[in-house]
């Protein structure tokens, strides 16, 4: 009964985060995942060699996720849940060999707070607070240096009877990978050094690892800088010159899993930074007498140095950055692990046997910590739910992008669709071109217009157009505003299209996602409760002539663009 329910503790919070990506995932290509479209461009016509995989992107050599995420978008016609799936089963690998790690010299006793802390590393490993990363298939690069650093580690540390020089050749496999996964990998090398020297072995062997381990690290290194030529570059003399701007960046890093508030979070960043040194200096004092803290130790050292290498990279954006990125928490999550795994050895310990409220306060700070991921996740849902009307309406932008001008509008406008899937919608339309070529994705073509349907599909309120054109100049403001259905279908319309005139093109688009009680009243059903849209037009992207705005919805069924009446 008790394994049962340990069980269930441990499946919870996976199950939790299988369907929050259930929930909120579309199947579209993000950002820098569109860079990727010419690499597999190159592979479906047999034209790619060795350098298309080493290229940078950005400043960071993703040479194994790039073959990673190659291999599942020709395996699923890129499907980026496939990638969603892989970096969920790389993070449930991760906890099972930090499971395994905690496991190591530590007697499972009656202590219920080995089990506790197990419990919290497996809710911060999976936590929703990562919601960036867990939703955009291009990070699983993230997850696979984690999977990666925490691998080496075990391979190091853990009790097999492996030779220690094969434990060490296993350990730089995965450490090599991790570095060509993302450019923080290479501090890997650095933050397994402590793992390094507790190899059983005389001084002599334990010098000669050390001085290998280096060796593999500075060669690691330079083959990382052959041809590196990064796009951004960052300047470390103007960030020194700015060490307050410096120091609350790394300190709201550090604490942004926890909080993400402006201040507090640099706060409790700096918070939980003094209490991983305090352990640290209690464990490493007598560190041979507390082995099952190195992985740990190792850890957290680790997650402290990404923080400063990101910081290095990121300061100059502000603290607020550090706060806003979702995706930087699955770096600083591996501190809070380590202090999670570190603080349960700490009650275990001597001093814990001179005072029995150390394990009170150990499981009055563990409660306070699940409050906390509890309520980040209910505002990580609330933002993942906000967002998906614009990653769904992204979807169909895609689809439709065959007939979506060239406009200032969709080039430019926050509210166009087109900027949900990359800023550089140049680079959207060159990636459409190519996995349309591929077949990966059926883009809409010989859509037929219908401007007079028999059935209802909304109604384009105002501006009024229908009797009298708009007279446009670079100054006028024009707000358009109206409601759409797809009659007879659940899938109701994510976005509405807005035409000029007479031409079977949209130079911009609405998002249909406001309250519209009215309207469900009116046609008797729920499905209709959010149908209105809404959208501002600058004369900046219309022609500077009377001319007629037309709204329409793209029915997939019949594979039509269908005029909502009054326009």
């Amino acid at each position: 009964m008790k394994k049962s329910i340990l069980f269930s503790l441990y499946l919870i919070p996976v199950v939790l985060l299988i369907g929050f990506v259930a929930n909120f995932s579309v199947n579209v290509p993000i950002d820098d995942e569109w860079r990727l479209a010419n690499l597999f461009e190159k592979i479906a016509t047999g034209n790619v060699n060795f350098n298309d995989f080493w290229a940078l992107h950005s400043n960071h050599r993703i040479l194994f996720p790039k073959i990673i995420i190659a291999v599942l978008a020709f395996a699923s016609r890129w499907n980026i849940n496939y990638q969603l799936c892989l970096s969920i089963g790389l993070a449930v690998i991760t906890f099972i060999a930090m499971y395994s790690l905690s496991s190591i010299q530590v007697k499972k006793t009656g202590d219920d707070s080995w089990h506790l802390a197990n419990i919290l590393t497996c809710i911060l490993v999976c936590s929703l607070v990562q919601y960036e990363n867990w939703l955009w298939g291009f990070q699983l690069a993230w997850f696979l240096v984690n999977l990666c650093f925490v691998a080496a580690v075990y391979a190091l540390l853990s009790n097999h009877k492996l030779l220690p020089s094969l434990r060490i050749s296993i350990a730089a496999v995965f450490c090599f990978i991790a570095s060509f996964s993302l450019a923080q990998g290479l501090l890997s090398w650095l933050a397994a050094i402590p793992a390094v020297v507790a190899l059983e072995g005389n001084v002599a062997e334990k010098r000669k690892r050390l001085i290998l381990w280096i060796l593999l690290f500075f060669a690691t290194c330079a083959i990382y800088s052959i041809d590196y030529h990064p796009s951004r570059k960052t300047s470390i003399i103007s960030l020194l010159n700015k060490p307050i701007v410096v120091i609350d960046y790394f300190f709201s890093l550090l604490g942004s899993p926890i909080v993400r508030l402006s201040g507090i979070s640099a706060f409790v960043g700096l918070l939980i930074f003094g209490i991983f040194l305090f352990l640290a200096v209690h464990f490493g004092r007598k560190i041979s007498e507390h082995r099952e803290a190195l992985p740990w130790l190792s850890i957290g050292f680790f997650s402290v140095l990404s923080a400063l290498f990101i910081t290095a990279g990121r300061a100059e954006f502000g603290a607020i950055q550090a706060i806003e990125s979702s995706r930087y928490t699955t770096n600083s999550i591996l501190l809070l692990i380590a202090l999670v795994q570190l603080g349960q050895l700490f009650v275990r310990g001597e001093i814990a046997t001179t005072n029995r409220n150390y394990k009170v306060v150990y499981r009055l700070l563990a409660g306070l910590l699940i409050g906390i991921i509890i309520v980040n996740s209910g505002q990580a849902i609330a933002q993942s739910r906000s967002a998906l009307i614009y990653k769904q309406g992204a979807q169909d932008c895609l689809q439709l992008i065959n007939y979506l001008e060239q406009s200032d509008f969709l080039k430019n406008a926050p509210e166009s669709c087109l900027r949900v899937l990359s800023k550089k919608t140049w680079l959207v339309r060159e990636g459409a071109a190519i996995i349309d070529k591929i077949g990966w994705r059926k883009l809409a073509k010989n859509v037929e217009f219908i401007s007079n349907p028999e059935k209802v599909y909304g109604y384009l309120d105002k501006p009024q157009t229908s009797n009298k054109s708009l007279t446009v100049n670079k100054n006028s403001a024009i707000k358009a505003v109206g409601w759409a259905v797809l009659p007879e279908n659940l899938q109701q319309p994510n976005i509405v299209l807005l035409s000029v005139g007479e031409r079977q093109s949209f130079f911009a688009n609405a998002y249909v996602n406001l309250d519209s009680p009215d309207i469900a009243k009116t046609l008797k059903s729920e499905l209709y409760n959010n149908a209105r849209w809404a959208v501002d037009l600058s004369g900046n992207y219309l022609p500077i002539a009377q001319t007629e705005i037309k709204a329409w919805v793209y029915n997939p069924v019949d594979n039509q663009f269908v005029q909502l009446r009054g326009g």
